[in-house]
């Protein structure tokens, strides 16, 4: 028996890099997934079906609120409002600009996606799992959700305050037999990861392959893979690990160790 045979998830920000593999790996262990991303997930999609699975998706910008409730309805009816796992993945990279540098908008885009974003995803599906009095969020932050990153302030606060809201929800939904737990992941490989450390190197004057090296010299002396992230998501999320709430593991080959 897989360990989501049936259990209908709702993920968001599909379409590519880690999110594109969370999603396959849930389906390739029997999950319904429902995705949402402000484009349509077409390799994600493409991949689920090759399993023989339906890819219900809508497309959703997180920061805005009337598209959230729009998504979260719409995902309700795709499941017959039976929502068994949320995974709040969408965010936003931020630019390279030091605080003093930093102009307004650009901050408050960042915690407009990433931290009020993951809010009202939260708030719309959690009154399903309440209803069905079981249910587990996962919320996506960072390994600089527990530390400082020089450059990239507007992305660093919204990610220590995502594991904030992660606690903060654990101990409202408790009674309710809803878990919430959070991911931090240390660079992972792939487009992403190359383009934040080209910008990295354009803003701190150090050439792309020194920058790289120097992200990758974490004890483990490499990036992580995507699917290494997804199977602490999927512990996270499963039955196995019925007695953690309100933790955030590190998936960052010992840059965190707390």
């Amino acid at each position: 028996m897989k360990r989501f045979e049936n259990k209908n998830i709702v993920i968001t920000g599909s379409a590519e890099g880690v999110g594109r593999t969370i999603a396959y790996e849930f389906a390739k262990e029997g999950a319904n997934v429902f995705q949402a991303d402000l484009s349509v997930p077409e390799k994600t999609v493409e991949l689920i079906r090759s399993l023989g699975k339906e890819a219900p998706y809508a497309i959703c910008d997180i920061s805005k609120e009337q598209e959230v409730i729009a998504m979260a309805k719409k995902a309700a009816e795709v499941f017959d409002g039976k929502i068994a796992i949320l995974i709040n993945n969408a965010g936003f990279n931020g630019k390279a600009n030091l605080i003093k540098d930093m102009k307004l908008s650009d901050w408050q885009y960042t915690l407009g996606v990433n931290l009020t974003g993951t809010m009202l995803v939260s708030r719309e599906f959690i009154p399903y799992m309440m209803k069905q009095n079981s249910g587990a969020i996962l919320n996506t932050s960072s390994n600089v959700g527990k530390r400082g990153l020089p450059y990239r302030g507007d992305y660093v606060c919204s990610k220590w305050a995502l594991l904030g809201l992660t606690q903060t929800l654990a101990l409202e939904l408790a009674p309710y037999n809803i878990r919430v737990n959070a991911v931090c992941p240390g660079p992972i490989e792939g487009e992403r990861i190359e383009q934040l450390v080209r910008m990295h190197a354009e803003a701190e004057n150090f050439s792309f392959e020194q920058m790289h090296k120097m992200w990758e010299d974490v004890p483990l002396k490499r990036f992580s893979k995507p699917e290494e992230v997804a199977e602490v998501v999927k512990f996270l999320c499963c039955d196995e690990s019925s007695m953690l709430t309100g933790q955030a593991l590190n998936v960052s080959g010992g840059l965190i160790m707390y």
